[in-house]
């Protein structure tokens, strides 16, 4: 009895340490996506981002409804260089996950950690506006 709990709690602390070292990796590594979560309807998150993309003046590339994927890209101006954003959004009945990642456009200087953040906040700030009247 007492090696089955040994075994038991051994595989416990393993398990432990296994998911606590993915957490601290996946939220330290550069480029890793910015994440939010939504508790709704699905599709008034997916029809917020789409406006709040529009509004930002973002090209919508491509998207697959089915996927919850949509890859946007607001063309460079006098302002700033081309954006792209990628965004995931993963449904698990009225619980939304949102994965926001974002990069320069083609031809453009990498961008740093606050620009990348600044984009995403803008988006966001729009979405919830939307999604929280």
């Amino acid at each position: 009895m007492s090696t089955r709990v040994g075994w038991t709690l051994m595989i416990l602390g393993v398990t432990i340490v296994v998911f606590g070292s993915l957490g601290c990796a996946s939220s330290t590594a550069e480029g890793d996506p910015w994440t939010t979560h939504y508790v709704g309807d699905p599709d008034q998150v997916w029809e917020a981002m789409h406006i709040s993309l529009l509004e930002l003046d973002y090209n919508i590339e491509s998207e697959n409804r089915d996927e919850g994927t949509i890859r946007a890209v607001r063309p460079g101006d006098a302002e700033g260089a081309k954006v792209m954003l990628s965004i995931d959004q993963m449904m698990v009945t009225n619980n939304v996950k949102v994965y926001i990642r974002v990069a320069a456009g083609a031809g453009e200087p990498a961008m740093s950690r606050d620009q990348q953040e600044k984009h995403t906040k803008d988006l966001l700030a729009l979405v919830n506006g939307l999604l929280y009247k």
